[in-house]
């Protein structure tokens, strides 16, 4: 839920893709800074196996000479007109989304191997064929019989347990450590890590729901599910301003001064630079951190109105930072009152995730509400499934938390980090189709 400040005069909410020619090297091939961005779909390990999705393919080497698996790759289906960038990082935000991690079965690490490139395998053709046919003609009978495929897209990420399981923990970056403990988290085991992460959204729930099931049924007995959460933003259709910052489940604007593709500073703060040797597989891919956020919604609405936004130090109303005219205004963090308090407060959630308190941190963050009503207990279990996606988690989302954890950020008296995870996304080369076969 933390914010991340873009360069004034940039656009938050804007589309489009980076400028053609802004390339980097990857795994021994030309990989275009695009690539990350430039179809969506499924993610994979070559070695542990890709293919082909929708047209397009790709492979980032990990490292040559191994026999039993030694890239990792991440294939995009070609999601509709935005095909300049993945599912998970689409403008505008699907509606719906599910996120889950899987675990990969088998003991000896080429068990793992095996069975991840199976899997792989399969969901790389399956994603295809969701896309361009939708489920209902893929698998007769299927909860989504009617429905188009609703801008669906399928993304992978890659888990450090992963890497370790199948015999090449060399080949995993230290962006990809495991996350510190902070001060708001309350974790339970059971909603952390994972193998890897399957992130499915579109536009309509049952179209993901049913999506991620057949994935699941399709990966059969090899992988087991760890956990999973689904999530949702408001509608386009319902919206008034559908270009307008979509709220959270407390009411406040979320998603404010978010890179964006098109800005200048995207490359550095998003993708991950791995020009050579062993990390090569992730130049130009990124990093996400998945958060599961409960929020204490029955305490937050407690307070009166002036009360939520000092804690945030943005206005509810427009999303305005305090003292400021309009939500893409910059915070001013020495504005004092008359008084000489500042005008954002100490402790405001705003202030202590700044670039000025974090040494610049930057991140691209994706919230989404999840609502699965009362436990056992009444307790409310809703809250935020928020994905950040960065170049790198220590300098990025780390830096964030820890600026929060120690400047007692105002807002974790009512949230508690439930759940928590680490993947690396790798990037897609501009082409290479003709490297599945290869490689299967």
């Amino acid at each position: 839920m933390s914010e991340t400040a873009r360069e004034p005069g940039n656009d938050a909410r804007s589309g489009g893709s980076p400028e053609p020619g802004n390339e980097v090297r990857g795994g021994g091939r030309r990989v275009s800074r695009r690539g990350l961005l430039s179809a969506a779909g499924a993610a994979g390990l070559t070695g542990l196996g890709a293919g082909a999705v929708g047209g397009y393919a790709s492979a980032a080497a990990l490292g040559a000479g191994t026999d039993e698996g030694s890239a990792l790759a991440s294939v995009r289906a070609r999601s509709g007109p935005e095909a300049g960038r993945p599912p998970a990082l689409r403008v505008p935000t699907p509606a719906h989304v599910q996120v889950l991690a899987v675990d990969v079965r088998g003991e000896e690490a080429a068990d793992v191997r095996a069975s991840a490139r199976e899997v792989l395998d399969v969901w790389h053709g399956e994603a295809a064929a969701l896309h361009e046919r939708g489920l209902a003609a893929v698998d007769e009978g299927a909860p989504s019989e009617g429905l188009r495929p609703a801008s669906l897209g399928v993304t992978v990420g890659l888990g450090g347990s992963l890497l370790d399981r199948a015999g090449l923990a060399d080949r995993r970056p230290p962006h990809l450590e495991d996350l510190p403990e902070f001060g708001a988290d309350d974790l339970e085991p059971a909603w952390c890590g994972g193998d890897l992460m399957l992130h499915v959204g579109a536009e309509d729930p049952v179209v993901v729901s049913s999506a991620v099931e057949y994935l699941l049924r399709r990966a059969g007995d090899r992988v087991r599910v760890r956990w999973a959460l689904p999530g949702f933003q408001r509608s386009p259709v319902t919206a008034e301003d559908h270009t307008a910052t979509p709220r959270n489940l407390m009411g406040s604007v979320d998603g404010t001064v978010n890179p964006e593709p098109t800005e200048p500073l995207f490359d550095s703060q998003v993708l991950a630079a791995h020009p050579e040797g062993a990390l090569a597989w992730m130049d130009g891919g990124s990093y996400v951190v998945v958060r599961r956020i409960r929020m204490l919604l029955d305490d937050w609405f407690a307070l009166e109105t002036g009360e939520r936004e000092a804690v945030i130090g943005r206005r509810l109303s427009d999303g305005a930072p305090l003292g400021g005219e309009g939500e893409d205004d910059r915070p001013d963090l020495a504005a004092r009152d008359d008084d000489g308090e500042p005008v954002i407060p100490r402790r405001a959630h705003v202030r202590l995730a700044s670039p000025e308190s974090t040494l610049g941190a930057r991140m691209l963050r994706r919230g989404f509400n999840f609502d699965l009503g009362w436990d056992t207990g009444g307790r409310r279990q809703a809250g935020l499934l928020f994905t950040a996606w960065q170049a790198d988690p220590r300098s990025g989302f780390t830096a964030v938390q820890t600026s929060l954890d120690e400047g007692a950020d105002a807002l974790n008296e009512f949230i508690r980090h439930e759940g928590s995870a680490v993947f690396a996304v790798p990037p897609v080369p501009e082409s290479g189709s003709g490297l599945a076969g290869t490689l299967l």
